[in-house]
């Protein structure tokens, strides 16, 4: 708890100082002000495109300070548990479940096959295809990873106040939702019947 009020803290007086500067105007990414110049290295600080990035790496980095022990990647991670909650999935539509491209599934299917945390197996009725199952291994590491999972978003969102955290999941959900189709690997949830 104190570390989220302490990082709260330092969020507001970066905001604070953001303010301050100005720097919170994307003057540059305004239509009206493009021109012929290429942005300054502070326009690009500024920008979504690295804003985004950042958040990314940030977030990679947390969850492998969190989850570290368990040897997981987000991707892995996230595999897991869509092939817990769809067994018997193909690689195929777990890659669209979890917007992972084709070439890529493969290489982490084999991992956490290797690491006896799924099945793989070739259904009799489709040969060409591979079906996976979470294993008992692979749930129970599931289960210990719960509260390491749980701090990883806590300490992503603990610089913002709880309804600036709401605001933030509800706009990154509309940018990516809007912005699905334009992904190399685009989302495709399917529900279940």
């Amino acid at each position: 708890m104190f570390q989220c009020a302490v990082s709260w803290q330092r969020g507001a007086r970066w905001c604070r100082q953001l303010r301050k500067s100005d720097r919170a105007k994307m003057e540059f990414w305004d239509d009206a002000v493009v021109k012929n110049t290429p942005p300054t290295i502070e326009d690009i600080y500024r920008s979504p495109g690295h804003l985004i990035r950042r958040c990314q790496q940030i977030s990679a980095s947390v969850f492998a300070d969190e989850l570290g022990e368990f040897g997981l990647t987000p991707v892995q991670y996230a595999s897991l548990l869509a092939i817990r909650d769809r067994p018997d999935i193909d690689q195929r539509s777990l890659g669209r479940m979890i917007a992972i491209d084709r070439s890529t599934i493969g290489t982490v299917m084999k991992g956490l096959e290797d690491r006896e945390l799924i099945t793989r197996t070739t259904p009799p009725n489709n040969l060409r295809i591979k079906v996976m199952r979470v294993t008992e291994r692979g749930e129970s590491l599931l289960i210990k990873s719960v509260n390491a999972i749980a701090n990883v978003q806590k300490r992503l969102l603990a610089p913002l106040c709880p309804e600036d955290q709401k605001t933030l999941l509800r706009l990154l959900s509309q940018v990516v939702d809007v912005n699905n189709s334009q992904s190399r690997a685009p989302l495709e949830i399917k529900k279940e019947p």
